[in-house]
């Protein structure tokens, strides 16, 4: 498998993470330790934006709102130097505004159905004691990697269910930062920085003309999109109810882009040699927020 420069670049440099540092500090604030262990379940909005564009001309654009589902554990250890670990899986479901261009080159508007699911998980070491032995504060260095998978229902333009499945994988790395405002109440900021990793657009495409029955001949189809930047930023603000629940409110912003596709051959009207297309460039951009219920352990 071909890996780029940039994430190859990536990978050493989060392996180097999880070198434990030299000194070891005290503890972890009981009360970051509480906010971030255990298993949780939420539920929210997902604000969306999806842009393509040939050559810097917009040529087609999503935007909308989706319901949200999140479910997942966190871990996180007792001294400095402890690995901790978090997965989230999200599943959003609904319909979004769809704006493109007909066959014949005019503007097609509607709503098309967005189904998407998506898995993020970290590892990391937990670094106390930053601030003059400050044991309100920690600091989280990371490795975050995700996969995400969005597939577009009717398209209005041509009228093909599931016309688009879109796949990338991610990985990055990252810091957080957990502040205990007082044993009930924790503030978290997390952000990072990475690449796509095996981007791809699997779509349904006319590939050639049978002149005997004056028929169009489809196949589904796979290109690739080549790895480009992926950036995250987000905070939580943890509330704990009581030993046994915990309340979370969580504010997500990730940004991402695709290279376009090679060229790809399609068929050309009847009489005419085939022509050729190519998937263009886009940048999406998600806004996410949540309302999580976790229970300790």
């Amino acid at each position: 498998m071909h890996i780029s420069k940039p994430v190859y670049t990536l990978i050493v440099g989060a392996l180097s993470l999880t070198i434990p540092p030299l000194t070891q500090a005290a503890r972890t604030p009981w009360p970051i330790r509480h906010a971030q262990n255990g298993v949780f379940a939420g539920i929210g909005y997902d604000e969306q934006r999806y842009q393509e564009a040939m050559n810097a001309v917009p040529v087609d654009s999503e935007s909308g709102g989706l319901t949200v589902y999140t479910v997942g554990l966190s871990h996180i250890g007792r001294r400095d130097g402890d690995l901790y670990e978090s997965l989230r899986l999200t599943a959003a479901f609904g319909a979004t505004h769809y704006q493109g261009n007909t066959a014949l080159g005019l503007p097609a508007q509607g709503s098309t159905t967005n189904r998407i699911t998506a898995a993020d998980g970290r590892l990391g070491l937990v670094i106390d004691d930053l601030w003059r032995q400050d044991h309100d504060t920690v600091l989280l260095p990371y490795i975050g990697a995700g996969f995400y998978r969005g597939v577009r229902g009717v398209n209005p333009s041509t009228g093909n269910p599931g016309s688009e499945t879109y796949t990338d994988g991610h990985l990055g790395i990252g810091v957080g930062v957990g502040y205990a405002i007082d044993r009930r109440l924790v503030l978290t900021l997390h952000a990072l920085t990475g690449y796509t990793m095996g981007a791809q657009m699997i779509f349904t495409e006319p590939v050639a003309y049978d002149a005997a029955t004056g028929a169009l001949e489809s196949t589904r189809l796979t290109e690739p999109l080549g790895d480009r930047p992926y950036s995250v930023l987000g905070f939580t603000i943890h509330y704990r109810v009581d030993p046994y629940l915990e309340i979370a409110f969580a504010v997500r912003r990730t940004t991402w882009s695709a290279a376009g596709s090679a060229p790809i051959p399609i068929a050309g009207a009847p009489g005419e040699a085939p022509g050729v297309t190519r998937i263009p460039g886009s940048q999406s951009t998600e806004t996410t927020m949540l309302l999580e219920a976790a229970t300790p352990f």
